[in-house]
């Protein structure tokens, strides 16, 4: 079974070197991250552990990389969300914290890092497990470990090992589905994209069509970590060779992070999206954006799967939504997506100063915002978390 981790957490607190000790690979793979000791963009690895191939996301934890984090995050079966035991809780763990409340992501397991540097180990967790109460994750396990010691690193496997056995099969009848994280053409190769798989299998042969571009490929090669295969399936790291599909240039249409790949005739990119808003009441050290509230009309940055777009929120019942409270609302983005109902989504304050309210349910129907509210209400929040349309969407 195929399975994908990721990290989140604060900056320095030791995400790359957990991830290297787990599995054996660095993640930080540009030079500019290994002079400075910081990661910059999404990293990558595997690991296996009894019947599970697991494909970890590395992500950076500095605030100026905020929105590489959030493209590494959404496609997520478990968190594995890093506190330093010499620093504790920091401004970025509240902030990566809500953005995978956002994203429905619940399956976390906290890595207290540099355990070696703890004075009193025990202290150290109740600081961990104060900072936590209220939250989500209040009572996810928290497992002491040491990248230099190696103190933990079994009692870490063993945990997502549990973890993985306790996780329900994702649907493999929805349409397939292929956030791009990375697209590059390596010569004599042509184009080569990666990202996470939902839903169908994706074989060598198939057509598949770039979003919201609208270019058609055929799949030349499948990859796994650098395995040949003859088909990816869902839940995991894909690479896809698609040499008749072009890169994004300036002034050209082409395919690049934030585009979907899926089947032709199943989604419509659209550019109004009807939303269920719900603020965290927790406010982020350092980020006036989350202490204040969302005005009606407000322009923000939508974040949905790998992609990133500029949107105004209109708010349907009321002028501005405070810390706490939840409403519908309509997107008017300034770039087209394609999206599902059920989708999960982060929004950004306009500026990209802090995380806003952004969850429950997309829902990629527009309709005029005066008529909204009351066909809101017919959508049931109480919806199976990422349920996803294998069905045209207008």
């Amino acid at each position: 079974m195929n399975i994908i981790l990721g990290t989140a957490g604060h900056i320095d607190h030791g995400k790359s070197s957990l991830i290297k000790i787990l599995s054996g690979i660095d993640p930080d793979r540009l030079p500019e991250e290994k002079s400075r000791g910081v990661t910059i963009e999404l990293g990558f690895a595997h690991l296996s552990i009894g019947d599970f191939e697991i494909g970890l996301i590395d992500v950076p934890g500095h605030a100026d990389f905020i929105n590489n984090m959030v493209s590494g995050v959404g496609a997520l079966d478990i968190a594995l969300f890093i506190v330093a035991a010499d620093d504790g809780w920091m401004p970025q763990s509240e902030e990566h914290l809500q953005i995978l409340n956002y994203l429905g992501i619940d399956n976390v397991i906290i890595a207290l890092t540099k355990s070696d540097l703890a004075e009193d180990l025990d202290f150290t967790i109740e600081l961990v497990r104060e900072d936590l109460i209220g939250t989500t994750i209040e009572n996810a396990p928290i497992i002491p470990v040491s990248s230099i010691t190696g103190d933990g690193i079994d009692a870490l496997k063993a945990e997502i090992l549990e973890r993985a056995k306790n996780l329900k099969s994702a649907p493999k009848h929805h349409v397939p589905r292929l956030s791009v994280d990375r697209a590059f053409s390596p010569k004599g190769t042509g184009t080569v994209i990666t990202g996470t798989l939902t839903g169908q299998a994706v074989n060598k042969g198939d057509t598949l069509v770039c979003l919201p571009q609208g270019l058609s490929a055929t799949v030349r090669n499948v990859q796994n970590h650098n395995v040949a295969l003859d088909a990816s399936v869902s839940g995991m790291r894909t690479a896809l060779n698609l040499p008749d599909l072009p890169l994004k240039q300036r002034g050209k249409p082409g395919v690049s992070r934030g585009s979907l790949l899926t089947l032709p005739d199943h989604l419509t990119p659209v550019g109004t999206i009807d939303v269920l808003l719900q603020r965290e009441n927790r406010s982020i050290t350092g980020q006036s954006a989350t202490n204040r509230a969302l005005k009606n009309t407000e322009t923000v940055v939508l974040h949905h799967g790998t992609s990133r777009t500029r949107a105004r929120v209109i708010l349907l019942d009321r002028t501005t939504l405070e810390l706490g409270d939840k409403c519908f609302a309509q997107l008017r983005l300034e770039s087209p997506i394609a999206a599902c109902t059920g989708d999960r989504f982060v929004i950004r304050d306009g500026g990209q100063q802090g995380t806003l309210p952004a969850e429950l349910y997309l829902m990629p129907q527009p309709r005029p915002a005066a008529s909204a509210v009351t066909n809101a209400l017919h959508f049931s929040p109480s919806a199976p978390k990422r349920q996803k349309l294998s069905a045209p969407l207008s």
